[in-house]
Parts: C-alpha cells; sequence; structure tokens
C-alpha cells in the first residue's frame, strides 16, 4: 500500500494514521474513546476487532487474541484498516 493509512472506527469515526508510536496514540489526538491500562500489551484492556486490514506490531503481546483482534497499545496500521472499539 502506498499513501497514509486511513483508520475507520465503528462506522463513526474516519482519519488518516499520521504516524503516532502506536494506534492508541493516533486514537487519542484524535479524540476517539479508546479503552486501555497498561500501555505495554500486558491486560488486553485496548483489545479491539480488527475488521479489516493489516497492522504491524511495534512491541510484543502476553494477551491471547483471536484471529480477528489486536491491541491498540501494541500495534500501527500498514494499510487502511476498520476496526470495531466495544462501546460501553
Amino acid at each position: 500500500m502506498s499513501g497514509i493509512p486511513r483508520v475507520k472506527v465503528n462506522l463513526h469515526h474516519t482519519f488518516y494514521y499520521q504516524y503516532e508510536p502506536t494506534l492508541l496514540d493516533a486514537l487519542e489526538s484524535q479524540q476517539i474513546p479508546a479503552p486501555y491500562n497498561c500501555r505495554g500489551g500486558y491486560c488486553g484492556c485496548c483489545k479491539v476487532r480488527l475488521l479489516e486490514g493489516e497492522v504491524k506490531y511495534v512491541q510484543d503481546s502476553l494477551v491471547d487474541l483471536a484471529d480477528d483482534e489486536i491491541l491498540t497499545c501494541c500495534c500501527i496500521p500498514q494499510s487502511h484498516i476498520e476496526i470495531e472499539i466495544p462501546e460501553d
């Protein structure tokens, strides 16, 4: 993929990833409420569903994930992505 990855969130928000350290940082910079706790891949609190696209992990995770789950504190988009953040 060439260009800047587009991030779609819960069908409500769309933005372009601007090379923040992690996807969680990008969500926060867009003022999109995203759950988190440890920011280190240990607790799994930032787990979201990856509906489309690919991510690259920038740090290791200790959380077991399903095939369609990612930790926003540990990854960055590698392509246009669509994610689903659990709503309370």
